[in-house]
C-alpha cells in the first residue's frame, strides 16, 4: 500500500508541475517552406489566391487588370537601395529575419489580413518597411513627400496598426509600430525603420484573425511592409 501511495504522489506532483506551455501547440511561421527561385517572388499572378501555412492563411488579391495585388505576397528579393518594381517586393533591411530567405509582404489596396484555422494566442512577430516605401519616404521618390520637408522638420509618420478579432469579430486589442517617425523635436531622433523588429502580440489575446492597417501623414506614402517568424499558440 505505501508503495502505491508513493507513485499516486509522485504521479500528482508531475502533473502540477507541468508548465502552462504543456497545454499548448507553438505555430510559427517563417516561410522557409515556400519555394521560391532565386531572387523570386509570389504575388497571386497564377491566381491560386490565399496560402496557408500550419494554422495561418494569408489573404491575397490578385486583379489581373491592373497586374497589381493586396493582401499578402511572399518574398526572397534582395534590395535595400533601388526605387524600382522589384522594391516592391524587398526587405529594407536586406533580406528575412534573423538572416533567413523568405519573408512576406503586405500591400494595402484592400484589407490586410491573417485567418486562423484554430483559434490561436498571440505571442510575437518580426516587422519591417519594405525597400519601395522606406526610399519613398527618405527621398521623395514618385507621389510620396520626403518626409522631415525641406528643412527636416516636418512632423511626417508612417504607421502599421495590427489588431485582433475574436470568433464573434469583437476587437481583442490593437498595436501600433511607426515604420517611419519624423515628431520629435530633435531632428536627429527621426528615423525611418531599417532593420526587423520584433513585436510582441500578447495584448491582443486569443484570436481568430489580424487585420493590418498602414496609414501615413502623408497621401501618397507607398502601402507597403514586411512580416516574418508570426508565432503563436493553438488551444
Amino acid at each position: 500500500m505505501n508503495q502505491i501511495r508513493i507513485l499516486f504522489i509522485i504521479i500528482i506532483a508531475f502533473a502540477t508541475a507541468c508548465t502552462d506551455e504543456d497545454n499548448f501547440k507553438t505555430d510559427l511561421v517563417g516561410f522557409e517552406s515556400l519555394e521560391l527561385g532565386n531572387q523570386s517572388y509570389w504575388n497571386g499572378s497564377d491566381s491560386s489566391g490565399d496560402f496557408s501555412i500550419g494554422n495561418k492563411i494569408f489573404a491575397n488579391s490578385y486583379y489581373p487588370d491592373w497586374n497589381t495585388w493586396s493582401g499578402f505576397a511572399y518574398s526572397n528579393i534582395i534590395n535595400y537601395s533601388y526605387y524600382n518594381e522589384s522594391a516592391k517586393y524587398a526587405a529594407y533591411p536586406s533580406g528575412g529575419a534573423n538572416e533567413s530567405s523568405n519573408y512576406a509582404i503586405g500591400r494595402q489596396f484592400e484589407k490586410i489580413f491573417i485567418e486562423f484555422e484554430k483559434a490561436e494566442e498571440q505571442r510575437l512577430v518580426q516587422i519591417a518597411n519594405c525597400t519601395y516605401s522606406a526610399l519613398a519616404i527618405k527621398y521623395g521618390y514618385g507621389y510620396a513627400k520626403k518626409f522631415g520637408g525641406r528643412d527636416g522638420s516636418d512632423p511626417d509618420w508612417f504607421k502599421l496598426t495590427i489588431t485582433g478579432f475574436d470568433h464573434a469579430n469583437g476587437i481583442t486589442g490593437s498595436i501600433d509600430i511607426f515604420l517611419a517617425d519624423f515628431r520629435y523635436e530633435d531632428d536627429a531622433n527621426d528615423y525611418i525603420l531599417s532593420t526587423w523588429q520584433y513585436i510582441d502580440l500578447t495584448t491582443l489575446g486569443t484570436v481568430k484573425r489580424l487585420e493590418f492597417e498602414l496609414s501615413s501623414s502623408d497621401a501618397g506614402t507607398p502601402l507597403y511592409f514586411c512580416l516574418d517568424n508570426l508565432k503563436g499558440r493553438i488551444h
